[in-house]
């Protein structure tokens, strides 16, 4: 099953390359660390994250599986994330989606107007007054890209028809999965 998840492995250490490259290069400007998790939602994913994540899951120890399913049970859809643990680290850090690894930095996008805005969380870059545009992180572009290694999962998988389009991580980690 991993040769499904090839592309978006790929994509995944590209994000990584390019979030390290704009953590270093910021670092005197960022307050994020673990124990950080203000920015943790129970966002939606694509199938491709969603399963992903799941199975990521599978290969926690039975204790830690166990409390992480019982928070994704309580989990609110527009409530925190189930995998922050009571330090306010993510339980599922190595595995988590996309957006999880760009929390924090400064991410360029189009509003609902069509013009570009950057965006960052406010505890951060506190007295910058600018910022290159190589120290951001193109949301619409990623967004864009995502969203195709997304459909050539969905169309390895589900013949192109996922049983879903998107699903909170609360339910994506309650996924059944078969073997």
């Amino acid at each position: 099953m991993d040769t499904l998840f090839q592309n978006y492995d790929a994509l995944i250490g590209r994000v990584n390359a390019q979030c390290e490259k704009i953590e270093t290069a910021l670092s005197e400007h960022m307050v994020c660390r673990k124990g950080c998790a203000s920015c943790c939602l129970n966002i939606s994913l694509f199938p491709v994250e969603a399963l992903r994540l799941r199975m990521a899951l599978d290969a926690l120890g039975a204790e830690v599986r166990a409390s992480v399913l019982a928070s994704a049970v309580r989990s609110l859809d527009e409530g925190p994330c189930p995998l922050v643990d009571t330090d306010g680290a993510c339980r599922l850090y190595g595995a988590r989606p996309v957006i999880c690894r760009t929390h924090g930095l400064p991410i360029l996008f189009a509003d609902e107007e069509g013009a570009r805005r950057v965006d960052f969380c406010p505890e951060n870059f506190k007295g910058v007054a600018s910022l290159s545009g190589d120290a951001m992180i193109d949301l619409d572009a990623l967004n864009q890209i995502l969203t195709g290694v997304n459909a050539q999962f969905c169309e390895a998988l589900f013949g192109g028809a996922p049983p879903f389009e998107r699903i909170s991580i609360s339910e994506a980690l309650q996924l059944e999965l078969d073997a």
